[in-house]
């Protein structure tokens, strides 16, 4: 039996009646939902707790979360499963066709904002009958590229700062702060073009 399917989804399977569909939320002062169907989907009642809205699939919640049909999301990254604990990253592609994307992030923090990507899926009678978190984090970085107008969102696993320690920095102040006999260890951070190794190597 495939691992965590619904009795629903597993019968439209078998019948090769579905179509995945795939439903991002960022968390940006202005929070964004979007889809990559062509029209909006409102997701009620049948969901799991990509979004934090666990329900047990048995609950009504007041009036669901629509995700507005978009032509700015160009791509999700693939992921891979493995038995070690890994950092794992993803990647949101959108369209810097129009400004929409460009702005929220050029004129806003946006570093540590909740992503949440969850993959839809949609019966022959174009039906939402599942839904299942494909990826959850925090954005990391973005880079624009102006000549191909593509917006490239990384994102990270709740555990991508982990053993960062708040506040620090590589430079002589901040590690004279806390090692205050140590006053030439990063008298010439600023000049090397090495990467310095920080905490667990």
């Amino acid at each position: 039996m495939p691992r965590g399917l619904s009795t629903t989804l597993q019968t439209e399977i078998a019948k090769q009646n579905i179509k995945p569909i795939a439903l991002v939320q960022i968390k940006f002062p202005t929070t964004q939902r979007f889809t990559n169907h062509y029209k909006d989907v409102l997701v009620s009642e049948i969901w799991d707790d990509a979004l934090g809205l666990w329900d047990a699939r048995t609950g009504n919640w007041d009036d669901g979360l629509t995700f507005t049909a978009s032509s700015h999301l160009l791509g999700i990254s693939a992921k891979t499963e493995s038995s070690t604990l890994n950092v794992n990253s993803f990647n949101i592609k959108l369209s810097a066709v129009e400004s929409t994307f460009t702005a929220l992030l050029l004129n806003n923090n946006v570093s540590n904002d909740e992503v949440a990507i969850d993959i839809g899926f949609i019966d022959d009678n174009e039906q939402l009958i599942d839904v299942f978190n494909y990826a959850k984090g925090f954005v990391d970085n973005f880079t624009i590229n102006t000549d191909s107008a593509v917006i490239d969102i990384n994102c990270t696993s709740h555990f991508g700062d982990f053993s960062r320690v708040t506040g620090r920095k590589t430079n002589e102040g901040s590690h004279g702060r806390f090692f205050e006999s140590d006053k030439d260890s990063f008298e010439f951070s600023s000049q090397t073009i090495r990467d310095l190794k920080w905490g667990r190597v």
